[in-house]
């Protein structure tokens, strides 16, 4: 077999393919080396904004404030039942809902005239937090919720109140791709503390709460963010649909003590 002439096309070619297959190779290797880090990283993040919203300050590491202060469960959308044993309690707190909402045997097809949040389908399961204090009594219920804004989907958790499932006592965005100083002001505190102390639903039982611009009704609407209008509609229809009606079954059974969680 005759010498590759490296300045041939063909020497050329397979030097370029060569390089290309050693890269491959790095490449490859180093995000499975750092694949670990990457889902101890996504752990911590969820810890956080948990956290943020639970009422309970870090004391020490995240994630033994967190170990310390939330319980994590798994429910039924549909049924608004607890669904611990879908997987090991182990994996509750990397159930990726939205990943799996993509997935057709996890997933529920949303109805056109009920997808208001824009999200297509949903997860069967979702995972709910009770944050509790040092004696074990829950003092928060904690929820996940997303759906399309003006540029991105919109993730954030809220926090209920345990004692009517109906009292806003928390909310924080971790994830969108909204406007800076516009959009982006989602991230506000102080716009996030107007939802402190809103109501989702009248004396009835009606879905009431909205993100408007002028707000007059102070029990349920918040005032929309200036200038955001779009993002601020994206946000209340996000919030329409999984407190108003996803989550319906689940707040319904927490307000009349049906749903029990380890003391």
């Amino acid at each position: 077999m005759s010498k590759l002439n490296k300045d041939s096309v063909l020497g050329t070619f397979v030097i370029i393919v060569t390089f290309c297959l050693v890269c491959s190779v790095l490449v490859s290797s180093a995000v499975v080396a750092l694949d670990p880090f990457k889902t101890a990283a996504v752990a911590n993040d969820r810890q956080v904004n948990i956290l943020k919203v639970s009422g309970f300050e870090v004391k020490g590491s995240v994630a033994k404030t967190f170990k310390e202060h939330i319980e994590s469960h798994l429910i039924d959308v549909e049924t608004g039942s607890l669904a611990d044993d879908v997987v090991p309690a182990s994996q509750i707190e990397g159930y990726n809902f939205a990943s799996l909402a993509k997935k057709p045997d996890s997933s529920v097809k949303i109805p056109k005239d009920r997808d208001v949040a824009g999200i297509l389908s949903r997860a069967k399961y979702m995972p709910v937090y009770f944050a509790k204090d040092e004696n074990g009594k829950v003092a928060r219920v904690i929820l996940p919720f997303y759906g399309q804004a003006l540029w991105s989907t919109v993730y954030g958790y809220v926090a209920l109140s345990p004692v009517d499932a109906n009292t806003i006592l928390g909310v924080t965005f971790y994830s969108h791709g909204e406007t800076p100083g516009l959009g982006g002001e989602i991230d506000n505190p102080r716009w996030q503390a107007l939802w402190v102390d809103k109501k989702l639903t009248n004396e009835n039982g009606e879905y009431k709460f909205h993100i408007v611009k002028n707000a007059a009704d102070k029990n349920h609407e918040i005032d929309a963010l200036s200038g955001a209008t779009l993002t601020s509609v994206g946000v209340d229809k996000t919030a329409a649909f999984w407190l108003g009606d996803a989550y319906k079954p689940f707040l319904e059974k927490l307000s009349k003590g049906e749903i029990i969680v380890n003391e």
